[in-house]
């Protein structure tokens, strides 16, 4: 399902995720865990950029939130990559 916004671009109409990934495959992290996630794209979301490396605990932290369906607070100062 998708909506299109005001650029031409479609956006989730899903209220929620409709499948899993595994973390290991999806984000190159070494740990044995499954998240939800979209299965399909967004207009909301950027490309995937291979050459981008995450940070094992912060994005640990924020997949387990998400896995376990829990708030996860992300703060820092502007510019700092808390939306990307």
């Amino acid at each position: 399902m998708s909506a299109e916004t005001t650029h031409g671009q479609t956006a989730h109409t899903m209220s929620e995720p409709d499948t899993q990934v595994n973390v290991r495959d999806v984000f190159g992290l070494d740990i044995d865990m499954q998240v939800p996630a979209f299965s399909t794209g967004s207009a909301y979301v950027p490309v995937i950029d291979p050459d981008y490396q995450f940070d094992h605990d912060t994005t640990i932290a924020i997949l387990a939130g998400f896995s376990h369906n829990r708030r996860v607070m992300v703060q820092g100062y502007h510019g700092t990559g808390k939306s990307t």
